[in-house]
């Protein structure tokens, strides 16, 4: 079992990246609206902005999205379905794909996700 942590860099890519996850069984899990720690830092603390090049208002929010998946095979078919959508995860700077191994889950039912 593993925890499936994506950090959405580019807010523009949410919907398709929801739609890679639902396509490989990936139907429940939580997503989390933020923003971006050196954009704070910029906006709310004038000592760091300087420090910190500001490109595009756009780059404040990223959006987070974690999941239970029963297997490393899905984060595999994940990336191919994001690659068939045009999204190479490799080259770009669009999303950090980041997989924990888990020990145990309480309350996990792993016929939530899909086979």
């Amino acid at each position: 079992m593993y925890y499936l942590i994506i950090h959405l860099l580019k807010t523009e890519y949410r919907e398709d990246v929801l739609l890679a996850l639902t396509s490989c069984g990936i139907k429940t899990g939580s997503v989390v609206e933020g923003q971006n720690l050196d954009k704070v830092l910029e906006g709310d603390m004038p000592l760091f902005s300087g420090l910190i090049k500001s490109e595009d208002e756009k780059e404040r929010y990223s959006t987070f999205i974690m999941a239970v998946i029963s297997s490393k095979d899905k984060v595999t078919e994940l990336v191919h379905l994001l690659k068939e959508a045009d999204i190479d995860v490799m080259k770009q700077e669009i999303l950090r794909l980041i997989l924990l191994p888990v020990e145990m889950v309480v309350g996990y039912n792993d016929k939530q996700e899909s086979k």
